[in-house]
């Protein structure tokens, strides 16, 4: 093998370990998410949040299904799992990632991510895994994990293709 295309192969592998390391990391998907590892916590996790705490788990667990009845056109049905059912409305407080839709320094809509960015240019996770937020006030943009407490509502049948939002959200301290 020449060493153009040993570069190429090694770059292509060490792009999938990265790309694969934060959702394993994470717990998310996979049999991590059972495992306990002592003394850690994934960034989700918040001991100081309030009984009315969201987790990545909870909203992952939504379940979609596809359905086609004709060619060209394609239905999701959407089935919330009951635990995020019962938050919908409530003030709530979650932990993750932000995903700024405009450039600036701070937001008052982006969207908040299970995982942290890998690509600028790439979503790290599925519609589950991502929240919409709108904000009053602007929040700082951060690659670290931010805490952010809103009114949670679900979205059924959003143009966005979303299935969350966190309204009227804030930095929460």
């Amino acid at each position: 093998m020449n060493n153009r295309v040993r570069t190429i192969v090694v770059s292509v592998a060490l792009c999938g370990m990265v790309l694969a390391v934060p959702a394993a990391a994470l717990g998310l998907f996979g049999n991590r998410a059972t495992d306990e590892i002592p003394g850690h916590t994934t960034h989700n996790q918040a001991p100081y949040a309030p009984a009315a705490a969201l987790s990545w788990e909870e909203l992952m667990a939504l379940e979609v299904r596809v359905e086609t009845p004709a060619p060209l056109q394609t239905v999701f049905h959407v089935s919330y799992p009951d635990s995020v059912m019962a938050k919908d409305g409530a003030v709530v407080r979650i932990k993750g990632f932000m995903y700024p839709l405009e450039a600036g320094e701070t937001h008052t809509y982006f969207l908040l991510s299970a995982l942290p960015p890998s690509c600028p240019f790439c979503l790290p996770a599925s519609s589950r895994g991502l929240i919409e937020v709108k904000c009053e006030k602007g929040v700082r943009y951060t690659l670290e994990p931010v805490l952010l407490e809103g009114r949670f509502e679900l979205l059924e049948d959003a143009a966005t293709g979303l299935h969350y939002r966190l309204d009227n959200a804030r930095a929460a301290s």
